[in-house]
């Protein structure tokens, strides 16, 4: 059965976060190249098909995406 509190408390920033957030116009995301685990946001389709598009050539140079 499950406890008879909460499972998890998400800590206060979180829910600040999300109620407090910051507006913007981005819609598309992709991984960045340089593989650090972040990633690139895009406003327009164009803009994430370059993003995209060099994501995939970084994947390329490392055999990793064909």
């Amino acid at each position: 059965g499950l406890p008879p509190g909460p499972i998890n408390m998400p800590p206060v920033a979180w829910i600040d976060g999300v109620l407090n957030y910051k507006h913007h116009n981005y819609i598309f995301m992709c991984a960045r190249e340089d593989f650090s685990g972040y990633h690139r946001f895009a406003g327009t389709y164009s803009e994430h098909l370059r993003n995209a598009r060099a994501y995939q050539k970084a994947l390329n140079s490392r055999n990793i995406y064909r």
